[in-house]
């Protein structure tokens, strides 16, 4: 199936400095292996805009990756077309972009991709429904939340900052 939605991206960790959520883009595709009428394996591949705003300036610190999310989902099992669910799992994201403003530019974006780590680890959680369709197919909507365990800074610097977000998601999934 595909899914798209909200990510309200922000930075965690001592280093962060004073970041504000970017609200953002988030979206891709995702496939279901299941096990039993209530669990599955749910692989996704996503696009994933990360990063944070800062405060007191009109723009922020803008991180676009690819992300590999492989989820533990739980389906409560009921009557009718209605399936609520939990979900877990790691995701492994690489590093497509990387933008900030230039501290000495009046603001001005810079690529700031050499400065940053080319692979992002974290956990996922989350909760969602799927409402199944006649046709059989289902229409979904989830809630998220992803925290980065691995920082981000790849300057000799070393500061602790990490991706975190929270994203709401809908789709639509196929059998085939």
């Amino acid at each position: 199936g595909i899914k798209g939605g909200l990510n309200m991206a922000n930075l965690s960790g001592d280093d962060a400095g004073d970041t504000e959520m970017k609200m953002a883009f988030g979206g891709g595709v995702w496939m279901n292996y299941a096990f039993t009428e209530a669990f599955c394996l749910q692989p996704e591949l996503m696009y994933m805009i990360k990063g944070a705003d800062i405060k007191d300036l009109d723009d922020g610190v803008t991180l676009n990756y690819v992300d590999l999310n492989i989820l533990a989902k739980y389906t409560i099992p009921m009557e009718g077309n209605f399936a609520p669910y939990f979900f877990g799992g790691p995701y492994l994201g690489m590093l497509m972009t990387a933008e900030a403003p230039d501290e000495d530019e009046d603001g001005e974006i810079v690529d700031i991709k050499d400065d940053c780590k080319s692979m992002d680890f974290g956990i996922m959680i989350g909760a969602g429904f799927d409402y199944m369709l006649e046709a059989g197919g289902c229409i979904l909507m989830d809630v998220r939340y992803a925290m980065g365990l691995s920082e981000i800074d790849d300057t000799e610097a070393e500061r602790d900052s990490k991706n975190t977000g929270i994203m709401v998601m809908v789709g639509y999934g196929f059998a085939f």
